[in-house]
This record gives structure tokens, sequence and C-alpha cells, in this order.
């Protein structure tokens, strides 16, 4: 919307990439990698401006200094002259050398030509300039260094706040930090050589609210000093988004390198998990209850990953009805048992009366955070000997907060509150900020990632509302408005799954060597025949030696050597119709973007699903992933 180009340079290789507005801004064809040719952007801007560009940018590389400035380039494709506006950054890597320059890049030919145009016609005819200073969209400032400002535009008012009259005869003074404006003083010797200074600075309207602006001062020919002052918070936002969005996009990368290597612990924790209870030795229920806590943890951290990559890619999640005190009572119970048990922990939630509809795992992870940010809190404040955290529940009416951006129907309140150190307006306000953290003791700082995690179940993924009532000193309470479900049945004593097992050779292709001996033992427990291979290039191999006889193959998408994307068509070159069932750590991966595979399992995964999956396969039922 703001028509914003963005671009990045490789201070080692030279080689620049740019967004598809930064292409239509310089002219260029679009390159299908977005690499910019550096030497050609070089000599874009007119010659005249080049020097200061360079001058920028070496301080920017030598120096680490940001810059922000305006030049002029000649458009490649048809010649024709815009003027631009660009901020740039250098970034470094954990060792503090610069490694990469990242900037931004506008095109504001049109701002510009309105500016000169007001400009001329204020030196043209006062009555016009009169005129066009009324109408202008931005506010308009006339000062003399004696008296003060000596006209205003309308504009001018609304934007500060202040009448016209209250305006006249005051100077920066007025508007703008005396501390704010003692660091970075007017630059009054440009001004007298007449050049346009172009200055951002934090305005503070009438009541109190200060303002992001860009302020275009000039000194014109009859001595007095015009500001053309236009308020940026909207420009601020979007680049603010901009940012965000690059942040959110980094984060995804690490979620899904996270993900692959934690699913694959996690698998062999359950497998190990499922095959005890298989094997039917677990004869005491404290054991059989301790195995199901073990799943239940291993279901619950498989989510907490699912969610992080949500956070950064949201997809639709699987809704059902579940009683929100089970899952607040587990919550308080974890932190019951690891925090601090000088805390009170208190959950009044009674058993079955608040059903919501949603997705469990995301509520708890919710809730789990919220509770270890109470935690933290109370803890930052100092013990007091009455310290509490709180959990209550009641049937949403539209009374107790009115109104709600929330779709129509039943809802949940559900509020969650604590004595500890509270909030600050400050705070409150940049609470679900990504990577915004308050947190600055011990050695795990805070990360910024609790409450936008909070966020995004509550808002983006159950379409409720979050409310904040805190202040510095005095606690926090949470407000959480979660869809109202049906009742919830209590589901009955699971009956043990039907375990399918078979005669045929399965050749089982995984790199972590205790998901595949775990995987071979329970197979040929079942009757299988197994064949294991550590990476692509011996599952190629072993492939290769015993075609004939294998009539199914397990294998894992990550493999050194060898992807397991590229061993699958390595062996269906061989033998077209193999039947392949692909596991994968990365819960995004879906079985059309492989071709040739049967099935997809996504780790962690239960041994009955690894079963199921096998037999349908082999049978030929197998039409859809496996989850």
């Amino acid at each position: 919307m703001a028509r914003l180009g963005s671009w990045e340079l490789d201070l080692e290789t030279r080689v620049m990439w740019g967004s598809d507005e930064a292409f239509r801004i310089y002219g260029l064809e679009l390159t299908e990698d977005r690499s910019l040719p550096y030497d050609v952007v070089k000599e874009i801007p007119l010659p005249e401006e080049r020097p200061a560009l360079d001058r920028a940018l070496a301080d920017l590389i030598e120096h680490g200094i940001p810059y922000e400035i305006r030049f002029r380039i000649r458009r490649l494709n048809d010649g024709v002259i815009r003027h631009i506006h660009s901020f740039a950054e250098a970034i470094r890597d954990p060792g503090g050398r610069r490694f990469l320059i990242t900037g931004t890049i506008q095109d504001v030919t049109a701002y510009e030509e309105a500016n000169r145009t007001l400009q001329e016609a204020l030196r043209a005819n006062e009555e016009r300039a009169s005129l066009i200073l009324e109408q202008a969209a931005d506010a308009i400032f006339i000062a003399s260094p004696e008296h003060g400002y000596s006209q205003v535009n309308e504009q001018a008012c609304q934007l500060t706040g202040f009448s016209r009259d209250e305006l006249l005869g005051h100077d920066l003074r007025l508007l703008f930090d005396p501390e704010e404006l003692a660091r970075e003083p007017p630059r009054d010797e440009l001004l007298e050589r007449g050049q346009t200074v172009v200055r951002e600075r934090l305005l503070t309207r009438r009541d109190g609210v200060r303002i992001p602006v860009e302020m275009r001062s000039k000194k014109l020919s009859d001595g007095s000093y015009q500001s053309i002052v236009r308020d940026i918070s909207e420009r601020k936002r979007l680049e603010e988004q901009l940012f965000l969005r690059d942040r959110m996009d980094s984060l995804g990368t690490l979620a899904s390198g996270i993900a692959h290597d934690f699913n694959n612990s996690l698998a062999a924790i359950v497998g190990y998990a499922d095959a005890l209870q298989i094997s039917g030795g677990l004869v005491e229920v404290e054991q059989r209850r301790r195995v199901v806590g073990i799943l239940q943890a291993c279901r619950r951290a498989a989510d907490l990953v699912r969610g992080l990559q949500m956070l950064t890619r949201p997809t639709p999640f699987e809704s059902e009805c579940f009683d929100l005190a089970t899952v607040a009572a587990e919550v308080f119970r974890v932190l019951s048992e690891t925090t601090n048990r000088l805390i009170a922990k208190e959950m009044l939630i009674p058993l079955g009366r608040f059903p919501i509809r949603g997705d469990a795992s995301a509520v708890y992870h919710a809730l789990m955070n919220l509770g270890i940010n109470a935690v933290q809190a109370i803890e930052e404040k100092g013990p007091s000997g009455n310290d509490f955290i709180r959990i209550e529940a009641r049937d949403h009416e539209e009374r107790d907060f009115d109104p709600l951006p929330l779709e129509r129907g039943r809802y949940v309140h559900v509020t969650m509150c604590d004595s500890g150190v509270g909030m600050s307006t400050e705070v409150r306000r940049r609470a679900f900020d990504l990577l915004y953290s308050t947190k600055r003791k011990g050695e795990r700082k805070g990360q910024g990632l609790g409450l936008p995690v909070v966020y995004n179940v509550v808002v983006r993924q159950h379409h409720g509302m979050i409310d904040i009532d805190t202040d510095a000193g005095k606690g926090t309470t949470f407000h959480l408005f979660l869809p109202r479900g049906a009742e919830v049945e209590h589901a009955e004593t699971p009956v043990a799954p039907v375990v399918r097992g078979g005669d045929e050779t399965i050749l089982v292709v995984e790199d972590e060597t205790e998901i595949g001996a775990l995987t071979c033992q329970v197979l040929e427990q079942l009757g299988y025949t197994t064949l294991s291979a550590i990476d692509g290039q011996e599952g190629l191999e072993l492939f290769a030696d015993r075609a004939g006889a294998i009539d199914l193959v397990i294998l894992d998408r990550t493999l050194p050597r060898l992807s397991g994307e590229e061993l699958l068509q390595r062996m269906r070159s061989q033998v077209p119709d193999i039947k392949v069932i692909i596991s994968s750590g990365d819960s995004s991966t879906d079985l059309e973007s492989i071709p040739g595979a049967s099935a997809i399992l996504h780790k962690p995964y239960r041994l009955a699903q690894l079963f199921d999956a096998i037999r349908d396969t082999l049978d030929g039922s197998a039409a859809s992933p496996a989850d």
C-alpha cells in the first residue's frame, strides 16, 4: 500500500536483491531470483546525486552509520527522472562484522512536485499562496526568528490540537520537547544557505499525545522560515510492518529447523512409550498412567513447535470441544510442581461447566505462557508472603465489556490475574509486539515470544479477544474471550487398537538410529521382514541389491548424503510402482509436494498410525496423509 521497495546488498559478494517494487522504481525487468544488477543500479542515480550517495554508503559500510537520503534517478526503462527517498542500515554478524546492507526506497516524485508547486505559488502571489496554504493537506507554519509563528494553516491546527491564536507568536518549544531540540537543534546554517532541511521529530499535541512528523523547513525570500509538517504515523506503521514481516519470516525459518530435529527426538520417545503399551508388560495402573503421561507430554511438545510455526504461517486447525477446566488444571499442576512454591496457584474453574470450541493444546500453551509470565512478574517485584496466580471463568455477557470486537456467538470469559509487578502504559501498549520483552535480569533474557503466542492462539486461531487490565506495581489481569462449545462428552475407556501385521519385506531408511532400530524391532514383532539404512546413499544401494524382494519403503524426508525425495525418484526409476511412506519432522510437509509417495507420517507419530499406514499402503487403500 505504501509503494515501498526494499533491497539488500551482500558486502562480501556484492550480490544485491530487491522486492518487486524496487524493480518497478528502478525501471528494471524483474529477475527470477530477484537479484538486482548492482553495477547497473549504481549508475541509475543522476551524476550530480552520486557523490552524496557514495559518501552515505561509505559511512554506513565503514562506520555503521544508517542513512536517510533523497536523490533523483533516471528510470532505466523509460528515461523518466524520479525523486527517491531511501533508508538503509547495516546488519552485523555475531562477531560484530558488518556483512549485509538492508534498505528501502520509495518513489516520492508526486510529493516533491507538489511541494515545488507550492513554493512557486507562494513566491508568485501572496493571495494565491494564502489560498493554497489553507487548502494544503500538510500542516504549514511560517515563522520569524524574533516573533515566532506568524502564519499557520487549518491543517496545522488539526495536527497539533491548538487553535490558530494559541499557535501564533510561539515557536518550536510549544510543539517539541526542549530536550530533544537541544539534542537535535534546527540546522540554521543550512537554512541560511538556502537549503531545505528535512527532519523527523516527535510532535507533542495539545492533549499530550506524541506523534512522529516529517518537517521540511526552508528560508523564504522575505527572511521568514516555512515548515511543512506531515504526520508520518501511518508510514512508520507500514515500515514497522515491513520489518516485522522480515522478522516473522526469519522466525518461521528457525521454527522449521527446530521442528525437524525436535520432532525426531519426540518420535523416539513416543515410539518407545507406544511399544511399552503394545507389549502388555505394564501391569500396574500407575505404570500405565505414567506412560499415558509421557505420550501426552510429547503431544504437547509437538503441538508447541507446530504453534511456533503457525505464529509465522497461520494455517487452519482442527476444532474440537474440550473442557476448559481440564486444560487449566493441567497447566496449574505443572506450574505448581515446577515454579516457586511460595506463590499460590488458584485454579477456580469448575469441571464440566465451560466447554470451549477450538484447539485444546493451543489453549494449554496460551495459559502456560500467561502463567510463566505471572510467576516472573511476581519474582521481579519480590516476595510479599501473599503472592498468587488465579484463573477463573464465567459465561460472557455483553454488558461486561461493551462493545467487544467479537463475532456473534457465545463466549467464555476467562480471567487470569496475578499479584506481580504490573505493566506501565507503554509496556501494556506493546505487550503483544513480536520480540518485545522487558525481561533483562539473569542469564535467560526475555525473547518476546510468549504474549504474541497467546495473542495468536486467542485472536487469530480462535477468533476471540484478549484485553489487559494492569497498572505498574498493582498486578495484572488478562481477560480472554474464547468461543463456547457444546457440552463435552466424557470419553469411555478407549479400546486398544487392532494391530495388523504381515509377512512383507519393508526397507526402513532413517538417519536417527533410535527411530530406525525401534521401527524395525516392532515391525519384526508383527511378522514383517525388515531391512535398514541410515542415509540416502546406503538406502539406494540396498534397494538396488534387493529391489525385487522389497514390498514397501519407509523413508525419512531429510537424510544425509542423498535426500529422501531424491532417493524416492531414483527408486521409482528402478521400480516405478514401489510403495513408499514418507516420514517428516516438518508438520508443513504435505503429500502433494512429494510426487510418488503413497502416504506421509508426521513425526512424532504413534505406532498405531505407522501400522495402519503400512497396511493401507500395502493393501492399496492409502489415499491421504497419516497424521
